[in-house]
């Protein structure tokens, strides 16, 4: 038996009248809706951010980003190599707040696009051909969509690829998308924000990374500059139905978090990584991270990962693997996409097959930790942890 509709005063900390609770009446009467949050404009450039702050209406579940224009490099090449913060970390951090709350959302651009895949598994990169780390295309793991474009001018060797060579100077398309996943699942909508009231005030800012970060100009005096390259930014966002004279909600009583932090890393053997921001209240629902040596993704395999684990409390450690390979192959199985294979992530998933039963509640599980197995010492090495969660709203529907 479904439960009774409940009405209450506020929603997810904001004030409202004739409000209930009621998630199989809200989706029999709401209406999907995908509007401009932001229209196409010049970003901000290399090393800036862009400010924006979000239109007040519905039930929104998610965000959808377009960067795209030209990439002009020019002056003299010599051996201007691209960095593997190319090109989804373009935007080096998204953060997304909600009436004065932490940053429900602060990660990087390429944490979003693994979170696109692991959290709508229909999404894949599956035999589409992208040029990583040489000009040899590569057809799943680079987490790219066939429509998307890192810059290629159609010769063999010519191409924007991470930790390649350019070529030539020249003119480079490019063309990114990425989903910010302000609910947790699409489909009941938990985790979405309420937006339909003037107190509501929901800002994105977009951190863009220099040019440093993205280039490395080696032997020569290149130049690198964006021609036309234009951002914007769709809503994906529910109407509030009224029925019998009162508006209808579906259970907003928890937000969704994707943050990622970053440590060092600088010795082989077992590290056990504390998370922040564990507690009461809190669920997780996916645990992803990938580790650099001198800049370059460690590919997730037995080569460089040996023992894989989470652990917590004094020494509970409900999963581990031997290896990277294992826990390769057990990715791929879950996200339909080989994501240890280009940036070399790992992940412990606890929600796609059963989320009521697998999520880790860390109110309960106290100390919780990552444990990594590097086989052998990193150059420089640091690692990049993100948790997405679930937790209660200040007050929630």
């Amino acid at each position: 038996m479904s439960p009774s509709p409940a009405q209450v005063a506020y929603v997810q900390g904001v004030q409202t009248n004739d409000t209930v609770v009621d998630p199989l009446t809200f989706a029999q009467f709401t209406r999907r809706t995908r509007f401009p949050m932001k229209s196409s404009s010049a970003i901000g450039g290399l090393g800036t951010s862009d400010q924006i702050q979000l239109k007040k209406t519905g039930i929104i579940s998610a965000l959808e980003i377009r960067v795209a224009g030209s990439v002009v490099i020019g002056g003299t090449i010599g051996t201007t190599t691209m960095s593997y913060e190319w090109p989804y970390n373009l935007i080096k951090a998204l953060k997304l707040s909600v009436n004065g709350q932490s940053t429900l959302i602060d990660t990087r651009g390429l944490d979003l696009k693994l979170a696109d895949i692991a959290l709508d598994t229909d999404v894949t990169d599956k035999g589409v051909d992208q040029r990583y780390g040489n000009a040899t295309a590569v057809g799943n793991g680079t987490m790219s969509l066939s429509h998307e474009d890192w810059g290629g001018t159609g010769a063999a060797s010519n191409y924007m690829a991470p930790g390649l060579n350019v070529a030539a100077i020249g003119t480079y398309p490019i063309d990114l998308t990425y989903v910010v996943p302000v609910a947790a699942d699409q489909t009941n909508l938990v985790g979405s924000i309420f937006g339909q009231s003037q107190a509501t005030n929901i800002n994105v800012e977009i951190v863009y990374a220099s040019q440093s970060e993205l280039f490395s100009a080696v032997g020569g005096s290149a130049t690198v500059s964006f021609a036309g390259v234009t951002i914007d930014v769709t809503g994906v966002a529910y109407s509030i139905p009224v029925v019998n004279g009162k508006a209808t909600v579906p259970d907003l009583s928890q937000l969704h978090g994707v943050n990622t932090f970053q440590n060092q890393i600088s010795v082989s053997g077992d590290s056990e990584i504390n998370l922040p921001g564990t507690g009461q209240g809190r669920k997780l629902l996916r645990l992803w991270w990938n580790t650099y040596s001198s800049a370059t993704p460690l590919v997730m395999n037995a080569t460089n990962y040996g023992n894989l684990a989470y652990k917590y409390g004094s020494n509970t450690v409900p999963e581990t693997l031997p290896n990277g390979s294992k826990l390769r192959a057990l990715n791929e199985r879950q996200v339909n996409s080989d994501i240890g294979k280009c940036w070399g992530y790992g992940m412990w998933d606890f929600a796609s097959r059963f989320a009521l039963r697998d999520v880790i509640d860390l109110g309960t599980t106290s100390d919780f930790r990552l444990l990594v197995g590097l086989v052998s010492t990193p150059t420089s090495g640091k690692i990049f942890i993100t948790q997405e969660t679930l937790y209660a709203a200040a007050i929630g529907a």
